[in-house]
């Protein structure tokens, strides 16, 4: 049997790397667009995740530092791929919402996601699929327990 400190370093070694895979199917778009990767990964989380829409939300959810999230918001503004809109009852937010412009972005940007994740899990059974979404799940809670400090 596995011990559980080989588990946890498989795990992390394939989170980079599952990184690493995920950026190389989307580099082709980056380059489309003469569009950084941390810029695209901005504009996908707004399109993709519906309410979370500040630039809070983008480094607390993907894990990316406030300068960087609000200098690539600032070239999506003047690009014409988001814009900033006031929160009601509070000055110091502003929504950041997808424009028209970045709808076929978004689209091709889905595509290759979808793409991505087919690939991803190729060979899976439902039944597998089953078990590994429940492994995840878990995981998952151990890693927020972890960052609360119940280690």
């Amino acid at each position: 049997m596995t011990d559980n400190l080989t588990v946890a370093t498989h795990i992390f070694d394939h989170s980079k790397k599952l990184g690493d895979a995920y950026e190389k199917v989307m580099q082709p778009l980056c380059k489309k667009l003469d569009m950084p990767q941390t810029a695209l990964d901005v504009l996908m989380f707004l399109a993709n995740n519906p309410g979370f829409d500040t630039a809070g939300d983008i480094c607390r959810y993907r894990n990316i530092k406030a300068a960087l999230v609000s200098f690539h918001v600032e070239k999506l503004v003047e690009a014409g791929f988001i814009e900033r809109r006031a929160v009601e009852g509070d000055r110091r937010k502003c929504r950041l919402v997808c424009t028209e412009k970045a709808e076929p972005v978004i689209e091709e940007g889905r595509q290759m996601q979808k793409k991505f994740a087919h690939k991803l899990v190729e060979g899976f059974s439902e039944e597998d699929m089953e078990h590994f979404r429940k492994c995840l799940h878990i995981v998952s809670g151990n890693i927020d327990n972890i960052l609360k400090g119940c280690l």
